[in-house]
Formats: structure tokens, C-alpha cells, sequence
């Protein structure tokens, strides 16, 4: 499972190693790690290393360690999904690529729900839909904008992907932001919810194709509406 460290870098080697043992499912959730003695012989590398690579690790939240000993974390997924967006959070996103994304990554929810969606995944969905019709009439747009993004969140976990849950999560932060400021704009609660009963409709269906163009179609729209405000 371990290999030798090369002496570049040695303690991000380290780190690099154990994350890409989780990731290949050699490592688990809750796995002790050995003693550092042997995970120095493993690596071939001195105590210091050694220690600077798991303080390193552990100040990620990826590794626990206690008199019991060394641990992956039990949330270690969740790390690496916080840690993806924060990085994308603080970074200089232009919103022309955080569309392109939604394209990519909900027209392939939409399709997977169509497919996968159990009767309570419905249910969810539709309630959204009720919350964001009773915010129009009271034309509140804070409350719309939570309803429009609960929506999308419930169209994700109906695909039943992990990974693709994963990866719309990490950018539900920038979703939030993008959908506060278009949310202003005249007309965009209004289309919006129009394509959110036709994908919904499409999903109920069991039509993906179709749920996946007017996902696809929908969020080009609110692109457009974006960037009028």
C-alpha cells in the first residue's frame, strides 16, 4: 500500500499518498493508520517528516489521532467536498464558467432523476415548486431564491449519484450567490418556475431527455437574465 518517498517534497508526497489510498478505496473512513515507526519504514523517511506530513494532515481535518492512535477521519469525504468549495468560493470565478457547469453537471442530474427519482424524491420536488409559487404572490425574492435553490437540490439527490451530488454541491455557494443577484431581475421568477413545472413534469414522466434539455435550456435562460442585472 505505501512506497518509498522520493526526497522532493517528501512531506507533500506523504500527504499525497495517503489522500490518493483513500481515494482508491485502500484506505477507508475510520481506518487506523500503523505506528509511525512503521509508516517511516514504509516511506523511508525520517520522524520529522514523518510528523510534519500528518500535522499537515490532520490540520485538513483528513486524519484523527488519539493515544489510540492515527485514524482517517470518519467525515473525510466531506473535507474534500468543503475543501472544493472554499477553493472555489475565494478564487476569481467568472460566471460564464459557473454556468457552463450547471449545464454540464444539472442537465445530467435532471436526466438521472428521470430515471431514478422515488415517489417521496417527487413529493420533495414538487413542494419546492408550491414554496416558490407562494413566494411570487407575496413577491418575496428571498424566499423564492431559497425555494428555487432547495429545487436543484432535490433534483440532485433523486439522481441517487453520489458523485455527482458531491459535485454540485461543491458550488451550491456560487449557485446561491448567481440566483440572489438574477433574482432581481423583472420576469426571471416568473420563466424560472415555468421551467421548474415543465422539469418536473419531464422527471414525474420518467422522460430524461426531455428533463435534461429543459434543464439545460432553463439554465442558459437564467444566464441570460444573469446578465441583465
Amino acid at each position: 500500500m505505501m512506497e518509498p518517498i522520493k526526497r522532493v517534497n517528501v512531506g507533500d508526497n506523504i500527504v499525497n499518498q495517503i489522500k490518493d489510498l483513500f481515494l482508491d478505496g485502500k484506505l477507508k473512513a475510520g481506518d487506523k493508520l500503523p505506528p509511525e515507526r512503521e509508516l517511516m519504514e514504509m516511506f523511508e523517511v525520517g520522524r520529522t517528516s514523518l510528523r510534519e506530513a500528518l500535522a499537515v494532515l490532520e490540520s485538513q481535518g483528513l486524519i484523527v489521532r488519539s493515544q489510540k492512535g492515527t485514524f482517517i477521519s470518519p467525515s473525510f469525504n466531506d473535507v474534500y467536498s468543503d475543501s472544493l468549495i472554499y477553493q472555489l468560493y475565494f478564487s476569481e470565478v467568472e460566471w460564464a464558467d459557473l454556468f457552463e457547469a450547471r449545464r454540464f453537471i444539472e442537465k445530467e442530474l435532471a436526466g438521472l432523476a428521470a430515471k431514478r427519482a422515488t415517489p417521496e424524491n417527487l413529493i420533495q420536488i414538487k413542494q419546492t415548486i408550491g414554496d416558490m409559487e407562494r413566494a411570487i404572490e407575496e413577491n418575496n425574492g428571498t424566499q423564492y431564491v431559497s425555494s428555487n435553490m432547495q429545487f436543484h437540490e432535490k433534483i440532485a439527490e433523486a439522481s441517487h449519484n453520489r458523485v455527482m451530488i458531491d459535485l454540485y454541491n461543491s458550488i451550491t455557494s456560487l449557485v446561491l450567490r448567481a440566483q440572489t443577484k438574477a433574482a432581481l431581475v423583472p420576469g426571471v421568477m416568473e420563466e424560472s418556475l415555468d421551467f421548474h413545472q415543465n422539469i418536473y413534469g419531464a422527471i414525474a414522466a420518467q422522460d430524461s431527455e426531455k428533463a435534461s434539455a429543459l434543464m439545460e435550456q432553463h439554465i442558459e435562460s437564467v444566464h441570460k437574465f444573469f446578465e441583465k442585472s
